[in-house]
């Protein structure tokens, strides 16, 4: 069972909850575009799955079909619990080459992108990792069967959401055995001494038999994201721009073995003869442009709709067919590059959208004539036409923005 799908209701109302207490208390640790650009990472991670991507099953179907392990069979308590321990442990060595190899921190770096911290941060998930299964495989191969380890896998992802807060201070013993806010803010900070820390999971002793464990000092603030931020608010950057970076660096080593070398060193690592990095500088001043309130409340919106059909989507492709699977696929990855835009205030972002929403106009259009036969319904009004309405209403509300401020306001006559 994979229980991260069914918690996702329950991670939405936390993040309210989160946003209520810090006004409550006067210390806010939410900023509206940085918080979409989370979640819109973690739907897209989602909807990376409707490609149907399955090498990783091709490897690991391949390896205990060869070597002949055969699975147990998880009839006692005793099995989970192992399996649990288990994961986890793989968990750490993922996690921890993650950080020291570019060719894994190309797909993690995602998750360390946000200058705040969080619940919306433990959502902020990679859509590029197509590599960290092997470090899972060795589960495969003592004979843990598929289920168990999606099970105790998701399991150990949905643990991993409370620690990311900054509301919950330290928690005595437990911070020496369990993964607590208090250790996983240390390793999402950039400060030295906080860099490359806490690795673990759910269970933070892995981290103190390995000697990565770091206890966060009161007296020392973190300072969270990536050593040379991102600076985007662009969803497909945040997963590429390392990769592309990494494949420039090895395009430009001098060495034949650099080449190579530079996917599986550190990512402060440079071949011989390049220039100093600039991401091995820490900048605390947090990425933050001036897009207008209308500019915020529009994105907002549209972030919702992507998002309400983005979970239709992932729940009913089975049943759809394959062209409008990836039809909506990649609609739904334009309008969250679209939303991006709006949020870093950019000038092309009202065309773009003007762009966007005429094609979901003529898909609404044109789907009865493609897909002949199919007729999905919401609340007795068919799908074409609610969006159709909602293209309409869309249309109207940037008509009326446009004006406005094509109207600057006259001032007050005496």
């Amino acid at each position: 069972m994979n229980f991260v799908q069914l918690a996702i209701p329950f991670f939405i109302l936390a993040l309210l909850v989160e946003f209520c207490f810090g006004i409550l208390i006067k210390r806010q640790t939410y900023r509206l575009s940085d918080t979409i650009n989370s979640l819109q990472l973690g739907v897209l991670s989602r909807l990376v799955g409707l490609l149907r991507l399955s090498f990783a099953a091709v490897v690991i179907s391949w390896f205990v079909g060869n070597l002949g392990v055969e699975t147990w069979s998880p009839d006692h308590w005793i099995y989970w619990v192992l399996s649990f321990v288990a994961y986890d442990f793989c968990y750490y060595w993922k996690h921890r080459f993650g950080h020291e190899w570019r060719i894994m921190w190309a797909s993690h770096v995602a998750h360390h992108q946000s200058q705040d911290y969080n619940l919306s941060t433990a959502l902020r998930q990679t859509s590029t990792d197509y590599i960290g299964f092997v470090f899972y495989l060795p589960l495969y191969l003592l004979g843990m069967p598929v289920e168990v380890v999606i099970t105790v896998g998701s399991l150990n992802l949905v643990y991993q959401f409370w620690v990311h807060t900054e509301h919950i201070k330290t928690l005595g013993l437990i911070d020496y055995v369990l993964v607590t806010p208090a250790n996983h803010r240390v390793h999402h900070a950039v400060n030295e001494g906080y860099l490359d820390k806490n690795y673990g999971g759910v269970f933070i002793l892995w981290d103190r038999l390995f000697g990565t464990f770091v206890m966060e000092d009161p007296s020392k603030k973190c300072v969270y994201g990536i050593r040379h931020p991102l600076n985007s608010w662009n969803p497909l950057w945040a997963n590429f721009h390392v990769w592309l970076d990494t494949f420039r660096m090895s395009l430009q080593a001098k060495v034949l073995r650099d080449k190579l070398l530079v996917w599986f060193r550190s990512p402060g690592w440079v071949p011989g003869g390049l220039a100093t990095r600039l991401d091995q500088q820490m900048e605390s001043e947090k990425y933050q442009p001036d897009p207008s309130l209308f500019n915020k409340a529009y994105t907002f919106v549209q972030f919702w709709a992507v998002t309400g059909v983005a979970l239709w989507l992932q729940a009913s492709q089975v049943s759809l067919p394959r062209s409008l699977v990836l039809t909506i696929f990649v609609v739904l990855i334009a309008s969250i590059v679209v939303q991006g835009c709006w949020l870093e205030a950019r000038r092309y972002a009202y065309h773009l959208e003007w762009a966007r929403l005429i094609s979901l106009f003529l898909f609404s259009i044109l789907f009865p004539l493609i897909w002949s036969g199919l007729v999905f319904e919401l609340s007795g009004f068919k799908a074409t036409l609610l969006l159709q309405g909602f293209c309409t209403i869309c249309f109207i509300a940037l008509l009326i923005n446009h004006q406005m401020i094509r109207e600057p306001k006259q001032p007050l006559s005496a």
